[in-house]
């Protein structure tokens, strides 16, 4: 059958079309809109912190993908305040393999790292029940006597506690294939007196470098520490001048078999990752670039 189309039944042809797609397209629009609703704006981590993924700006529209611009910031509970520094501008590379590209600038670990900072949670009393039983370093005043006789000799037969703080927020660096975190703390160590009072011995200054092996876990982000380096230097001394060097091998044991998987017990249990309600991740993979980590998954929804 032949037709021939005149200019006026083409303008009522597209007039048509558009009637049935222009419904289509809506309801595509308000599908997204009712999804978009369900992201977890405000994610409660603990007791002390939250994380917020609001959107900074509108959606940007292309014909394969959609991007969203999220705040990806932790703040205090109940109390939003700017850390003293800004995120940087981090440009995706194009990938299309997978269905959902999450990027996190080392912006948003170092807000954490400044809202526990702020909040006072990043010290740790570490006390002789905390060290291994087989190590044969002991938290007491004839351990450490062995490198500086004078402890022994004004507090003998004592035991000890030690008090690791923070001195300013840590800092995590993102470059390709690896996460670094790098803190500046002081290690106090004291002698338990038998009344339960503690006398002072010294303060020492501690810089540390540690690695940082991210995972995913179901909905959340993970890691746990493994550490590179520390260097120690003398703060306070109440029991004369010493050898820092010679605690060298007593601290890094300390840092590895007690601070570290304390930390790592914490850092196992993830933090959330902006989400729609439902989305599960398929085969997600994680890499480390410049300035930030690129997650790649699939998802599905759960009904």
């Amino acid at each position: 059958m032949l037709a021939w189309l005149t200019t006026e039944s083409l303008e009522i042809m597209f007039f048509f079309l558009l009637m049935q797609i222009c419904p289509l397209v809506n309801k595509a629009v308000e599908d997204l809109n009712t999804e978009l609703k369900t992201l977890n704006v405000l994610a409660k981590v603990d007791k002390y912190a939250e994380i917020e993924y609001s959107m900074v700006s509108s959606p940007e529209v292309s014909k394969s993908s959609i991007d969203l611009s999220l705040k990806g910031e932790f703040y205090n509970i109940g109390k939003h305040q700017e850390p003293p520094f800004s995120p940087t501008a981090i440009s995706l590379p194009p990938q299309t393999d997978k269905m959902l590209y999450i990027a996190l600038s080392a912006f948003t670990p170092n807000s954490a790292g400044f809202v526990y900072n702020k909040a006072g949670v990043l010290s740790l009393y570490i006390t002789d029940d905390m060290v291994p039983k087989a190590s044969p370093f002991r938290l007491n005043t004839k351990t450490f006597g062995v490198f500086i006789p004078q402890i022994a000799k004004q507090f003998p037969g004592l035991m000890m506690k030690l008090l690791l703080k923070t001195e300013e927020s840590p800092k995590v660096s993102f470059e390709p294939k690896n996460a670094t975190l790098q803190t500046s703390a002081t290690m106090t160590a004291y002698a338990i007196q038998p009344n339960g009072t503690l006398s002072p011995l010294f303060v020492l200054n501690v810089e540390s470098s540690v690695t940082a092996h991210l995972f995913l876990s179901g909905m959340n982000i993970a890691g746990s520490l493994s550490l590179n380096k520390m260097k120690l230097t003398l703060g306070t001394s109440y029991v004369g001048q010493f050898q820092v060097g010679t605690l060298d091998t007593i601290f890094q044991m300390v840092l590895k078999m007690v601070v570290i998987p304390i930390v790592n017990a914490q850092l196992e249990k993830g933090y959330p990752l902006p989400a729609l309600k439902k989305m599960q991740l398929i085969n997600p993979q994680l890499q480390i670039l410049k300035d930030y980590m690129l997650i790649g998954t699939d998802v599905q929804f759960i009904s």
